[in-house]
């Protein structure tokens, strides 16, 4: 699926910015909505993630681009779909992607949101708070 918009090989070095995630996205026919976390309020992101979630549009998924330090794990940047939202713990879902490192796990919402704020060094931005992929 990495056929356009990037160097494989780049990918292998550097990784990629949510600004080539959603060209790649792009070229699968598939669109997207980027807000940044700086963009947002918590409050909006929760009505973001719970809007995802709701089952209501199910051609859409929510994808997060956070620093996982933040949130206590190994490594910099990540993406990863948010899966569901629980709205009694205020929890989250991360269906990550890299499931050899970390499986699924929930993640106190204030907490991803957090992880959001960080500017990412290559982009000059923060991460993506709401990265709506839908067909």
């Amino acid at each position: 699926m990495l056929n356009c918009c990037v160097d494989i090989n780049q990918v292998k070095q550097t990784g990629i910015t949510f600004s080539t995630f959603a060209c790649l996205a792009k070229c699968q026919g598939l669109n997207t909505s980027p807000v940044y976390g700086t963009d947002s309020t918590v409050e909006e992101f929760r009505t973001t993630v719970k809007a995802a979630c709701s089952n209501e549009n199910p051609t859409s998924f929510l994808i997060v681009s956070y620093t996982r330090q933040v949130i206590g794990q190994t490594g910099t940047g990540h993406f990863s779909p948010i899966g569901a939202f629980d709205e009694s713990s205020d929890h989250v879902l991360v269906l990550d992607t890299a499931r050899f490192k970390y499986g699924p796990h929930w993640v106190p919402l204030q907490l991803l949101f957090d992880a959001l704020l960080p500017e990412d060094s290559s982009t000059g931005k923060s991460r993506v708070a709401n990265g709506s992929v839908h067909s």
